[in-house]
Protein backbone atom coordinates (compact mmCIF):
# COMPACT_ATOMS: atom_id res chain seq x y z
CA UNK A 1 0.00 0.00 0.00
CA UNK A 2 3.23 2.26 0.71
CA UNK A 3 3.73 2.03 -3.26
CA UNK A 4 2.70 4.33 -5.48
CA UNK A 5 -0.10 5.86 -2.64
CA UNK A 6 -1.84 2.71 -3.45
CA UNK A 7 -4.33 2.75 0.03
CA UNK A 8 -7.14 1.90 -2.41
CA UNK A 9 -5.89 -1.64 -2.10
CA UNK A 10 -6.84 -1.56 1.43
CA UNK A 11 -10.39 -0.17 0.26
CA UNK A 12 -10.75 -2.81 -2.33
CA UNK A 13 -9.87 -6.14 0.24
CA UNK A 14 -12.25 -4.44 2.67
CA UNK A 15 -15.39 -4.68 0.51
CA UNK A 16 -14.71 -7.47 -0.80
CA UNK A 17 -14.58 -9.25 2.53
CA UNK A 18 -17.93 -7.31 3.55
CA UNK A 19 -19.81 -8.79 0.03
CA UNK A 20 -18.50 -12.26 1.07
CA UNK A 21 -20.14 -11.75 4.66
CA UNK A 22 -23.39 -10.44 3.08
CA UNK A 23 -23.15 -7.02 4.71
CA UNK A 24 -23.24 -4.72 1.32
CA UNK A 25 -24.13 -5.95 -2.31
CA UNK A 26 -23.90 -4.71 -5.85
CA UNK A 27 -26.04 -1.88 -6.94
CA UNK A 28 -27.56 -1.41 -3.46
CA UNK A 29 -28.80 1.88 -2.50
CA UNK A 30 -26.14 4.62 -0.93
CA UNK A 31 -25.89 7.85 0.21
CA UNK A 32 -22.92 10.43 0.12
CA UNK A 33 -22.05 13.55 2.09
CA UNK A 34 -18.71 15.29 2.79
CA UNK A 35 -17.47 17.95 5.97
CA UNK A 36 -15.28 19.78 5.96
CA UNK A 37 -11.85 19.49 7.93
CA UNK A 38 -10.02 22.24 9.44
CA UNK A 39 -6.13 21.86 9.47
CA UNK A 40 -4.76 23.29 12.83
CA UNK A 41 -2.88 26.01 11.21
CA UNK A 42 -3.03 29.78 10.55
CA UNK A 43 -4.62 30.95 7.36
CA UNK A 44 -2.23 32.93 5.84
CA UNK A 45 -1.98 35.14 2.51
CA UNK A 46 0.27 35.03 0.28
CA UNK A 47 3.34 38.31 1.69
CA UNK A 48 2.44 35.77 5.01
CA UNK A 49 3.29 32.76 3.25
CA UNK A 50 6.29 33.10 1.16
CA UNK A 51 7.73 34.59 4.55
CA UNK A 52 6.79 32.52 7.12
CA UNK A 53 8.13 29.67 4.49
CA UNK A 54 11.38 30.92 4.46
CA UNK A 55 11.45 31.10 8.30
CA UNK A 56 10.30 27.83 9.10
CA UNK A 57 13.18 26.18 6.92
CA UNK A 58 15.84 28.70 8.27
CA UNK A 59 14.93 27.56 11.45
CA UNK A 60 14.81 23.56 10.58
CA UNK A 61 18.33 24.15 8.76
CA UNK A 62 19.00 26.05 12.25
CA UNK A 63 18.37 23.23 14.63
CA UNK A 64 20.51 20.66 12.19
CA UNK A 65 23.59 23.11 11.61
CA UNK A 66 23.59 26.41 13.84
CA UNK A 67 27.09 26.65 12.49
CA UNK A 68 26.65 26.78 8.61
CA UNK A 69 23.38 28.95 8.99
CA UNK A 70 25.55 31.45 10.94
CA UNK A 71 28.22 32.20 8.25
CA UNK A 72 25.19 32.61 5.71
CA UNK A 73 22.51 34.69 7.57
CA UNK A 74 22.41 38.53 8.37
CA UNK A 75 21.40 41.06 10.65
CA UNK A 76 18.71 42.19 8.18
CA UNK A 77 17.36 38.38 7.66
CA UNK A 78 17.23 38.31 11.69
CA UNK A 79 15.29 41.68 11.70
CA UNK A 80 13.37 40.13 8.96
CA UNK A 81 12.51 36.52 9.74
CA UNK A 82 13.41 36.30 13.67
CA UNK A 83 10.04 36.35 14.65
CA UNK A 84 6.16 34.68 12.91
CA UNK A 85 5.44 36.75 9.74
CA UNK A 86 2.26 38.72 10.42
CA UNK A 87 0.38 41.09 7.66
CA UNK A 88 -0.01 44.05 10.34
CA UNK A 89 3.43 44.02 10.83
CA UNK A 90 4.12 44.93 6.96
CA UNK A 91 3.86 48.00 5.37
CA UNK A 92 0.70 49.41 4.74
CA UNK A 93 1.67 50.28 1.01
CA UNK A 94 0.08 47.85 -1.25
CA UNK A 95 2.73 48.75 -3.47
CA UNK A 96 5.54 47.87 -1.05
CA UNK A 97 3.62 44.51 -0.18
CA UNK A 98 4.92 42.89 -4.08
CA UNK A 99 8.16 44.39 -3.14
CA UNK A 100 8.61 42.54 0.24
CA UNK A 101 7.80 39.57 -1.08
CA UNK A 102 10.56 39.94 -4.10
CA UNK A 103 13.04 40.24 -1.44
CA UNK A 104 11.99 37.22 0.67
CA UNK A 105 11.72 35.21 -2.87
CA UNK A 106 15.36 36.69 -3.40
CA UNK A 107 16.35 35.40 0.14
CA UNK A 108 14.70 32.25 -0.74
CA UNK A 109 17.44 32.16 -4.00
CA UNK A 110 19.98 33.02 -1.92
CA UNK A 111 19.46 30.05 0.28
CA UNK A 112 19.00 27.74 -2.74
CA UNK A 113 22.28 28.57 -4.05
CA UNK A 114 24.25 27.95 -0.44
CA UNK A 115 22.35 24.85 0.19
CA UNK A 116 23.59 23.37 -3.48
CA UNK A 117 27.31 24.41 -3.15
CA UNK A 118 29.92 21.47 -2.91
CA UNK A 119 30.92 22.22 0.66
CA UNK A 120 27.56 22.04 2.01
CA UNK A 121 26.33 18.67 4.07
CA UNK A 122 23.64 16.36 1.78
CA UNK A 123 21.62 16.38 4.57
CA UNK A 124 20.45 20.02 4.60
CA UNK A 125 19.34 20.14 1.17
CA UNK A 126 17.26 16.94 2.12
CA UNK A 127 15.01 18.48 5.23
CA UNK A 128 11.16 18.58 4.81
CA UNK A 129 10.85 22.42 4.83
CA UNK A 130 13.59 22.96 2.50
CA UNK A 131 11.52 20.97 0.11
CA UNK A 132 8.29 22.59 1.08
CA UNK A 133 10.22 26.14 0.68
CA UNK A 134 11.14 24.49 -2.97
CA UNK A 135 7.49 24.19 -3.78
CA UNK A 136 6.50 27.53 -2.49
CA UNK A 137 8.85 29.09 -4.09
CA UNK A 138 8.02 27.36 -8.05
CA UNK A 139 4.39 28.28 -6.92
CA UNK A 140 4.56 31.82 -6.10
CA UNK A 141 7.50 33.31 -8.34
CA UNK A 142 9.02 32.84 -11.37
CA UNK A 143 11.81 34.10 -13.94
CA UNK A 144 11.46 36.26 -16.81
CA UNK A 145 13.36 35.80 -19.83
CA UNK A 146 15.84 37.87 -18.31
CA UNK A 147 16.62 35.68 -15.65
CA UNK A 148 14.95 38.46 -13.31
CA UNK A 149 12.68 36.53 -10.18
CA UNK A 150 8.96 37.91 -10.71
CA UNK A 151 6.33 37.35 -8.60
CA UNK A 152 3.25 35.41 -9.65
CA UNK A 153 -0.41 37.02 -10.31
CA UNK A 154 -3.29 35.79 -8.98
CA UNK A 155 -5.05 32.71 -9.73
CA UNK A 156 -7.68 33.78 -12.40
CA UNK A 157 -10.63 31.12 -10.87
CA UNK A 158 -11.01 28.87 -8.08
CA UNK A 159 -10.32 25.02 -8.68
CA UNK A 160 -13.30 22.95 -9.84
CA UNK A 161 -13.73 18.89 -10.56
CA UNK A 162 -15.34 19.86 -13.71
CA UNK A 163 -12.76 22.16 -14.96
CA UNK A 164 -9.97 19.35 -13.89
CA UNK A 165 -9.11 18.14 -16.94
CA UNK A 166 -10.11 21.61 -19.29
CA UNK A 167 -7.99 24.61 -20.00
CA UNK A 168 -8.84 28.25 -18.69
CA UNK A 169 -10.53 30.24 -20.78
CA UNK A 170 -7.60 32.51 -20.84
CA UNK A 171 -4.94 29.57 -22.48
CA UNK A 172 -5.21 26.76 -24.21
CA UNK A 173 -1.67 25.44 -22.40
CA UNK A 174 -2.31 22.20 -20.88
CA UNK A 175 0.13 23.48 -18.13
CA UNK A 176 -2.66 25.21 -16.59
CA UNK A 177 -4.99 22.46 -16.56
CA UNK A 178 -3.25 20.01 -14.92
CA UNK A 179 -2.58 22.56 -12.18
CA UNK A 180 0.62 23.46 -12.46
CA UNK A 181 1.97 27.44 -12.80
CA UNK A 182 0.63 28.51 -16.32
CA UNK A 183 3.55 30.39 -18.14
CA UNK A 184 1.98 32.38 -20.31
CA UNK A 185 0.19 34.21 -17.21
CA UNK A 186 2.37 33.38 -14.71
CA UNK A 187 -0.50 32.59 -12.45
CA UNK A 188 -0.19 30.53 -8.96
CA UNK A 189 -1.51 27.11 -9.22
CA UNK A 190 -5.09 26.25 -8.45
CA UNK A 191 -6.11 25.82 -4.92
CA UNK A 192 -6.32 21.91 -5.88
CA UNK A 193 -2.32 21.79 -5.27
CA UNK A 194 -1.28 25.32 -4.32
CA UNK A 195 0.47 24.70 -0.73
CA UNK A 196 -1.23 27.40 1.74
CA UNK A 197 0.83 26.45 5.10
CA UNK A 198 4.46 25.88 5.52
CA UNK A 199 2.95 24.02 8.55
CA UNK A 200 0.80 21.82 7.27
CA UNK A 201 1.78 21.54 3.44
CA UNK A 202 -0.94 18.89 2.49
CA UNK A 203 -3.79 21.32 3.82
CA UNK A 204 -5.82 23.36 0.81
CA UNK A 205 -7.95 25.93 0.36
CA UNK A 206 -11.55 24.86 -0.26
CA UNK A 207 -14.73 26.27 -0.42
CA UNK A 208 -18.48 25.65 -0.45
CA UNK A 209 -20.06 28.34 -2.90
CA UNK A 210 -22.28 30.54 -0.66
CA UNK A 211 -21.69 28.26 2.86
CA UNK A 212 -18.15 28.37 3.96
CA UNK A 213 -14.48 28.55 3.09
CA UNK A 214 -11.63 26.95 4.64
CA UNK A 215 -7.81 25.92 5.17
CA UNK A 216 -7.62 22.20 5.41
CA UNK A 217 -9.25 18.68 4.24
CA UNK A 218 -12.28 17.13 3.33
CA UNK A 219 -13.93 14.18 4.67
CA UNK A 220 -16.51 12.26 2.44
CA UNK A 221 -18.47 9.57 4.01
CA UNK A 222 -20.54 7.16 2.41
CA UNK A 223 -23.12 4.96 4.08
CA UNK A 224 -25.34 2.25 2.73
CA UNK A 225 -29.74 2.72 2.67
CA UNK A 226 -30.92 -0.75 2.17
CA UNK A 227 -33.13 -2.94 4.39
CA UNK A 228 -31.97 -5.66 6.50
CA UNK A 229 -27.98 -4.24 6.11
CA UNK A 230 -26.27 -2.55 8.64
CA UNK A 231 -25.76 1.47 7.67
Amino acid sequence: MAEDDRADRLLAVMIDRLAEARLVKRRGRQRTDSTHVLAAVRRLDRIELVGETLRVALEEVTAADEEWVSALVTDEWARRYGRPVRYDRLSRESKEHEQYALRVGKDGMRLFQALIAPHTPARLRRLPQVEVLRQVSVQQYWFDEHDALRWRGPKQTRDRQSRRHTARRTTSSGAAAEGRPDPATARVPWSSVEIVSPRDPQARFSHKPGKAEWVGYKDHQTETCDDGLPG
